[in-house]
C-alpha cells in the first residue's frame, strides 16, 4: 500500500538511482583494473579508490539518488504504518490485523488499551527498533518481559492470549521462511549483478 502511495515518485527516482549504481560500479571496476596494471599492491588497492575523485564524485551521486528514491516511500510507509498500527491498536483488536491472526495484542504497562498519544509514540519509537538493523525487534525475545525497544520506549507491551508458552502456527513459520529465502535469493542476485558490473569496467578497461 505504501508503495502504491508513493509510485508516482518512485517509479521515475528509481531511474537515476540505478544508474548511478551502475556508473559507480563500472567505475570502481575500470580504476581497479588500471590501479592493479600500475602496480598497486592489492592491499592498498581499497584505499587507492577511496581517495579516487572521481569515485567521490561517482558516491556522491548515488547518494542524491538515493535519498531522492527512498525519501518518498519512506513518507508513505509512515503514513500507511500511522494508519495500520495506531488505529489497529486503539481498536477492539487491539493492534493490526497480523496481530489479531497470531492471537497477540497490544497494551499499557497496566493491562489497558493504550491511548491515542502513547499508540501514536509506539509508532514513532518503532522508528529506532528498525534504525539499530532489526536489533530493537530482537530484544523482544530476551526474558522476563520480552519487550522490543520501542515497547520500552512507549512503556507498552505486547501479550499473547495463548499465553508464554505459545508457538508460532504452522502458516507464520512457512512465511517468515519464505521471507528469508527471498531474501537470500534477493541479495545472493544483487551480489551477482554488482560483480558483473565492476567485472564489465575491468574488462573494459583492459580491453
Amino acid at each position: 500500500m505504501a508503495m502504491l502511495l508513493a509510485w508516482r515518485w518512485l517509479q521515475p527516482a528509481s531511474v537515476p538511482f540505478c544508474e548511478a549504481t551502475e556508473a559507480l560500479l563500472r567505475l570502481a571496476g575500470e580504476l581497479a583494473a588500471r590501479a592493479i596494471v600500475d602496480g598497486t599492491p592489492l592491499h592498498g588497492l581499497a584505499i587507492a579508490l577511496m581517495h579516487d575523485p572521481r569515485i567521490t564524485d561517482a558516491t556522491a551521486t548515488l547518494q542524491l539518488a538515493t535519498w531522492r528514491w527512498l525519501l518518498p516511500a519512506s513518507f508513505a510507509f509512515g503514513l500507511v504504518g500511522a494508519a495500520w498500527h495506531v488505529a489497529g491498536e486503539r481498536s477492539r483488536w487491539q493492534g493490526s490485523p497480523g496481530k489479531r491472526l497470531l492471537g497477540l495484542r497490544v497494551t499499557s504497562r497496566d493491562g489497558a488499551t493504550p491511548s491515542l498519544a502513547r499508540s501514536a509514540w509506539r509508532h514513532l519509537a518503532g522508528t529506532a527498533s528498525w534504525a539499530t538493523l532489526n536489533l530493537g525487534h530482537v530484544m523482544a525475545a530476551a526474558g522476563p518481559r520480552h519487550l522490543a525497544l520501542h515497547d520500552r520506549i512507549s512503556a507498552t507491551r505486547v501479550v499473547d492470549d495463548a499465553g508464554p508458552e505459545a508457538r508460532l502456527p504452522g502458516w507464520a513459520r512457512a512465511w517468515l521462511t519464505l521471507v528469508v529465502v527471498a531474501g537470500v535469493a534477493v541479495t545472493a542476485w544483487l551480489v551477482q549483478r554488482a560483480a558483473a558490473l565492476m567485472e564489465a569496467g575491468l574488462l573494459a578497461a583492459l580491453y
